[in-house]
């Protein structure tokens, strides 16, 4: 069997025709195999394109790509009439169903065909990697694969046909069983092109015959006791929302049902989440809370951990909603610039607290917090972005800095920040740890990169964890339940099922990991503060279900 595997790069270009955008396919590339799969040879062609006049700039800085590249390019059909003689009777693979969706846009559009000249057996790599290797389903991306597979793809150019090609190639060579592919070859007849071009719907009418009365019917999430619904279903994230009240325990929660119509059938996702509460900030009244201080200064709070407010060479704090000028659901100390609060009032809010705290105004810089575990050095040309001055990056979770008069800040509303000081090569690191991030490591992620960067011995490092949601009000369903329970020694951290319920400790799965990362149990401080719990003190994104500001965590050497 010869199989062959295709990689294609398009440009989003509008049509007056389709009153719509067509990806336009502008670059073929594919490597051809043998059953050793080994490459028995390659084919790379560009596509001068007829719809969109300009190349999208945003395509241009991804691919590398250039008018002049497409200048010399052959016509969509011609290029199409190359590859079918060049396919032969291979088995087409592709990395995911995109590249055949755009294929079968662009022949429809360009020869009013409902199929593609050269698409008779095909493999949906994508699918059949996941399943091989029990990754479960969503889009992996073609990096994260090879990343999962230990690949080193430095070499190659990505997002360019050709390489992203021979990329899929070495990913295929690694979990290739002939006999465990078969069921993924699929004939592509007509059954294949209508289950390929079906649009996945929403059901958004409760008049629809499709949204079952049976779809929304909750039991309550604590006590499992049968509910009612308190008013009425209204639209909402492409379903719909309501209140609801058990009838035993007399438990009030919110209920959202999506009806998902796909072309297998109807999938029905149901969620529950505790009512929304808005509170307002407490009176500012210095004290502790948790294992950490309420200290009051001008009117403003923050958060210090005992331990750590007695090491020489650094400062450190985390906000409260206590002295700002924000109000509302923002009130009062907002530093979140994208939460709908103005702008004006969270420059305020910055001026107040910085002062407060003792950090230097021009002193922070934050980072581009995506819930990844992306760190970042930075010294003293950063300081101000993404406080004074927009941010220059697009992912960084994690700062780290052996700067003095730095002031790293990670935002925080139930997310985990833990804050790193070492105190022999006086560096400092501060990562912001969401379920994701707690789930893939960040702790460790630090440790290694202070190591890495300063020379950190883990042994000598000190590590804080700071406010954030407690295992008690992190309740969470079996999806991301499973992926902590992938983890070593998940039994620590997860506990459950309750009523079809988990629930998470974040700090303990945070604190395990920094145990494995080397990082002595007596140099672990933990903050013992819940945000939901303390909601009038902090900003807590499940108990106000996203109605609210941004708590900042903060650290610096002192000059």
């Amino acid at each position: 069997m010869q199989i062959a595997v295709l990689d294609l790069e398009w440009n989003a270009a509008y049509s007056r025709r389709l009153r719509g955008y067509l990806n336009e396919i502008i670059e073929f590339g594919a490597v051809k195999t043998g059953a050793d799969l080994q490459p028995r040879g390659t084919f790379g062609l560009f596509v001068r394109p007829q719809v969109g006049k300009r190349l999208n700039t945003v395509v241009a800085d991804l691919t590398s790509i250039t008018e002049e590249n497409l200048t010399g390019g052959v016509p969509f059909m011609q290029a199409v009439s190359r590859f079918r003689r060049w396919l032969g009777e291979a088995v087409l693979v592709t990395w995911g169903p995109s590249d055949v969706l755009t294929l079968i846009d662009n022949c429809r559009y360009f020869s009013g065909d409902m199929t593609v000249p050269f698409l008779t057996r095909y493999v949906d790599l994508q699918r059949y990697a996941q399943d091989y290797l029990g990754l479960g389903g969503g889009q992996m991306s073609l990096e994260s694969m090879a990343q999962q597979l230990g690949l080193d793809i430095s070499q190659m150019e990505q997002h360019r046909a050709l390489d992203d090609s021979l990329i899929t190639l070495r990913i295929l060579q690694r979990v290739y069983d002939e006999k465990a592919i078969l069921p993924y070859i699929e004939t592509c007849n007509e059954e294949f092109y209508r289950k390929m071009t079906f649009r996945t719907a929403y059901v958004r009418s409760l008049e629809d015959t499709r949204a079952k009365p049976e779809y929304f019917q909750f039991m309550c999430p604590r006590c499992g006791g049968a509910s009612q619904l308190t008013g009425e279903w209204s639209p909402r994230n492409k379903g719909f929302q309501g209140r609801l009240l058990c009838g035993t325990c007399g438990y009030h929660f919110v209920g959202r049902v999506q009806i998902k119509v796909k072309y297998e059938g109807i999938i029905v996702n149901r969620k529950t989440f505790p009512v929304p509460v808005l509170e307002e900030p407490r009176e500012a009244l210095p004290g502790p809370v948790g294992h950490m201080e309420l200290d009051v200064a001008e009117g403003v709070g923050m958060l210090r951990f005992p331990q750590w407010k007695v090491l020489p060479g650094i400062e450190h704090a985390f906000s409260t909603r206590l002295g700002g000028v924000s109000e509302g659901e923002f009130a009062a100390m907002n530093l979140g610039y994208n939460r709908g609060d103005s702008d004006e009032n969270v420059e305020e809010n910055y001026r107040r607290f910085l002062a407060a705290a003792g950090f230097p105004e021009d002193s922070p810089v934050c980072g581009c917090q995506v819930h990844k575990t992306d760190i970042r050095r930075v010294d003293g040309s950063h300081r101000g972005l993404g406080i004074w001055r927009p941010n220059d990056c697009d992912s960084a979770d994690g700062l780290c800095t052996n700067v003095p008069g730095v002031t790293l800040v990670v935002y925080a509303a139930d997310c985990v920040p833990i804050y790193f000081f070492d105190p022999e090569h006086q560096a400092i690191g501060l990562a912001h740890a969401g379920w994701r991030g707690t789930a893939a490591g960040m702790a460790g992620v630090m440790v290694r990169r202070l190591e890495q960067e300063f020379g950190t011995r883990p042994q000598a490092l000190l590590a804080a964890i700071g406010p954030s949601i407690c295992r008690d009000c992190f309740e969470v369903d079996e999806p991301v339940a499973e992926v902590f329970q992938a983890l070593p020694g998940w039994e620590k951290f997860v506990t459950g099922p309750e009523h079809e319920k988990y629930h998470v400790d974040l700090w303990e799965c945070c604190r395990q990991t920094l145990l494995d990362s080397g990082v002595l149990a007596e140099h672990i401080t933990l903050g013992n503060v819940c945000t939901m719990e303390e909601s009038s003190l902090l900003f807590s994104h499940r108990k106000t279900r996203g109605r609210r500001g941004s708590n900042a965590a903060m650290l610096a050497l002192k000059p």
